[in-house]
């Protein structure tokens, strides 16, 4: 289903990681970083939510394409 290229990260990607990695490491405010932090792990929450509906909603979606497939073919 995926490849090993589908995990990897654009250049673009990258770059952007770069950037917060650096402000992440000259960050010395810990509630600042703390705020941050749950901001991030609410959109992953978020962005797992809606891959989960999209997921859902295609193999309903093949579901009923192989149903109505193997009652056309009785």
């Amino acid at each position: 289903m995926f490849t090993p290229d589908d995990f990897q990260l654009s250049l673009e990607s990258q770059l952007k990681l770069r950037v917060i990695y650096d402000e992440v490491d000259k960050c010395k405010d810990v509630e600042h970083l703390q705020e941050q932090l749950k901001e991030a792990t609410q959109l992953m929450m978020r962005y797992q939510t809606i891959l989960n509906r999209l997921l859902r909603d295609k193999i309903s979606e093949n579901l009923s394409m192989i149903t109505d497939k193997i009652e056309k073919d009785l």
